[in-house]
């Protein structure tokens, strides 16, 4: 578990290369996918491997694939859930536990 401090001080070279050149905290987020795979498909490369999207159980899918708006509120909720463990971390408040179902 990272401590308050630790997060401050791995924090601390990032913020304060931000302050110096604002340019800088510019980042380009990328994502790869691929028709290689047959079906109404895309493949998509993952941190943790590939993953294979098709079409959702709503419009004809069988659920054998991925859903990509199921990736996509995956991935905000991701963010948010990093973003608040990060901001509590630096506050010092304890999470003992957390869910949100995700849903649209």
């Amino acid at each position: 578990m990272t401590t308050t401090a630790e997060l401050k001080a791995l924090q601390a070279p990032v913020k304060q290369r931000y302050r110096d050149d604002p340019a800088a905290a510019i980042t380009a987020l990328r994502a790869d996918g691929s028709f290689a795979d047959l079906g109404i498909t895309c493949t998509v490369r993952t941190f943790a491997g590939p993953v294979r999207a098709g079409l959702h159980r709503a419009t004809g899918g069988d659920g054998t694939d991925a859903c990509s708006g199921d990736m996509l509120l995956e991935a905000i909720v991701a963010c948010a859930g990093v973003t608040c463990r990060s901001v509590a971390t630096a506050l010092g408040l304890p999470i003992t536990a957390a869910t949100r179902p995700r849903s649209a």
